[in-house]
């Protein structure tokens, strides 16, 4: 009995400390916020932002992040000059989307994340020395970009002692005369490392065909720019005072999106029966992981669109239930944190050769992304219950908050993680303020005592407009 009175009195003293900072706290100048995010917008590329980059990495993380802060604008101000930025920053991605592979899609590439590959094999010896390893991918970025995509010979022309590398692309001799040693590491065939076991013969070859990083589309860059332009179609088509200024743009939109994203994304989908389904990599050897499935970050990042377009005239009539599978594949992977009341997961989950795999937890950057999107889901009524979402709001207050109300801090990862390295004013989950007004108070106070920064004005309106604290 004295430690539940204990705890109530700790519980009333927390709920107290919450409520200070609002009331205190200088309210939000919608309008003075507005012109001063539009000051800073208009300063990035002169107001383009990254929408004129082709780097899929860069519209992704980079414009993504921007037009999704447009759409917050929009949604908190009702300033249609952030709908037209929204219109203009995705005309100029759409023309630079290419087609390099011939497949007939357009969509946008990257080689930062492609992986540099090697296979090593003896050709037909008279010793038994081997080489290892038989394949190999490098995929750290800087060190791949450095593979050529040649096949080289590793050959010993005058005896067992020495060696040679020999680009056999080119006929050129990478490198002579190097002493042998069993099971001495080979560096010649940049960026790889090989070694040859065991007493070599003269006249002895062995081949090492690579490939270097090609151009890769990823599904997690579509969706980061995507999802915003999922909002400006839902809200043009279905505000009839906004058709005549964007609703030729807005069905021009969702044509493009229904052919080059979602037609082109449905060749990797996986159903997973009962648990849903997901997008799986492409089946490319340079992918870090072809044919898998991706990290529900990834997945998510798109189906979010989804979410927003299935219903409306014109959307392409599987979109409903991949938003539908792909929110029952997150929601099976959520733990139940039973003294907190509160959602873990982890960064990934997969099946692989019939085994579950899975990675570390979650971390508080990519899971605003899975935030993001169970918050779509819950608005749009699919799988996800306000329960659910009520859990997610004790993962960010219970688990990951360090308890501090004047200069609050969040841990690096959803679970067993006392690392607080992010401020309370983290992206979207921020959006949990509609479940919670205590999400909306921490992140103000983390907003004012940062002295209203005009960088984090969407983020901070959209928080304030989903706990009701906005006209």
């Amino acid at each position: 009995m004295v430690q539940e009175i204990l705890a109530f009195s700790v519980i009333a003293a927390l709920l107290f400390l919450f409520m200070a900072p609002a009331q205190e706290a200088p309210a939000l100048d919608v309008g003075a916020l507005n012109d001063a995010y539009k000051a800073l917008d208009a300063e990035r590329n002169e107001g383009l932002g990254r929408s004129d980059n082709p780097d899929s990495g860069a519209l992704g993380w980079g414009e993504g992040a921007i037009m999704q802060s447009y759409a917050h604008m929009w949604e908190a101000t009702g300033d249609t000059y952030w709908l037209a930025k929204i219109q203009d920053h995705f005309n100029r991605i759409m023309g630079n989307a290419s087609d390099p592979d011939g497949d007939g899609y357009l969509s946008w590439q990257t080689t930062t994340y492609s992986t540099a590959v090697a296979w090593a094999e003896r050709l037909h010896n008279v010793s038994n020395a081997v080489i290892e390893p038989e394949y190999q991918k490098n995929s750290n970025g800087k060190q791949a970009a450095q593979c050529t995509g040649h096949t080289y010979l590793i050959e010993f022309p005058e005896g067992p002692e020495s060696f040679r590398v020999v680009d056999q692309t080119t006929r050129e001799v990478v490198a002579d005369d190097l002493p042998y040693e069993s099971g001495a590491e080979i560096d010649a065939i940049v960026p790889f490392r090989l070694t040859i076991t065991g007493e070599t013969h003269q006249g002895d070859r062995f081949q090492v065909r690579t490939v270097a990083p090609e151009p890769l589309e990823f599904t997690v860059h579509q969706g980061m720019f995507i999802y915003p332009v999922a909002l400006f179609i839902r809200t043009v088509k279905t505000t009839p005072e906004l058709q005549e200024q964007f609703g030729a743009d807005a069905d021009r939109f969702l044509d493009f999106i229904n052919t080059h994203v979602f037609e082109k994304n449905e060749r990797d989908w996986l159903d997973m029966g009962d648990l849903g389904g997901a997008y799986r990599f492409e089946p490319k050897i340079t992918d870090r992981f072809p044919n898998r499935i991706m990290p529900h970050n990834q997945y998510l990042s798109l189906a979010r669109a989804w979410l927003l377009l299935k219903d409306l005239e014109g959307a392409h009539p599987l979109m409903a239930e991949r938003a539908e599978q792909m929110a029952r594949y997150f929601r099976s992977y959520l733990f139940l944190d039973e003294e907190n009341d509160a959602w873990q997961w982890h960064y990934w989950d997969w099946t692989e050769y019939g085994e579950p795999g899975n990675s570390g937890w979650e971390d508080t950057s990519h899971g605003t992304i899975d935030v993001s999107f169970a918050v779509e889901a819950a608005r749009q009524g699919v799988v996800f219950t306000d329960e659910d979402m009520e859990r997610f709001c004790n993962t960010w207050l219970k688990v990951m908050w360090n308890g501090d109300t004047e200069n609050p801090k969040m841990a690096h990862r959803v679970a067993e993680n006392d690392d607080y390295r992010h401020g309370a004013l983290m992206h979207s989950w921020t959006e949990l303020s509609q479940w919670d007004p205590r999400v909306y108070e921490l992140a103000l106070t983390a907003f004012n005592a940062a002295g209203q920064p005009a960088g984090s004005a969407p983020t901070m309106l959209l928080c304030a407009k989903r706990a009701g604290m906005l006209d």
